[in-house]
């Protein structure tokens, strides 16, 4: 028996040179171009996650930077307030101290009223019993210009001690 029969041998080998050359005209072209778009499909994906991830980074760093400025904005903020409440305080204390200023002044001035009706009133009153008086010590009865004229020479003798006082 023969192992090996040269002519079935050249058969199959010819056979394959065949299917290897129609492979290579008809299915490995169109296997190779779709292997290439898949590898370059591949790589514009790998591409386009690349910049994404750039992308998601810088928004990372923006996000983080707003972060940051917030903090900023908030302090500048709190302290904004504080600054127009410590002047509110300031003009409140102001307008508090005017209106304590106008209250003292008025009742200064409505004391001073008082005191010079009191003073009025009672230097009417002393030249009432002062007349009175002296009409009993004289136990006449004064006519009216002589009362006016007793009257008159009493207010300014007070005048006078008032002006010395």
């Amino acid at each position: 028996m023969k192992l090996i029969d040269l002519s079935l041998l050249v058969t199959h080998v010819i056979g394959f040179m065949i299917v290897l050359w129609l492979l290579k005209k008809h299915a490995w072209g169109p296997v190779l171009s779709f292997l290439d778009a898949r590898r370059e499909g591949i790589k514009a994906k790998f591409d386009e996650i690349d910049t994404e991830k750039e992308k998601a980074e810088r928004l990372r760093e923006e996000y983080e930077a707003h972060l940051s400025n917030i903090d900023v904005e908030r302090r500048e903020a709190i302290q904004k307030a504080v600054a127009e409440g410590q002047a509110a305080a300031g003009r409140i204390k102001e307008r508090a101290e005017e209106e304590r200023k106008k209250r003292l002044e008025r009742a200064r001035e409505e004391v001073q009223l008082v005191e010079d009706n009191a003073k009025e009133t009672l230097r009417t009153r002393m030249v009432e019993i002062s007349l009175h008086a002296a009409e009993k010590v004289l136990q006449e009865s004064l006519d009216d210009a002589k009362h006016q004229q007793l009257l008159t020479r009493f207010v300014e003798d007070l005048d006078s001690v008032k002006g010395q006082n």
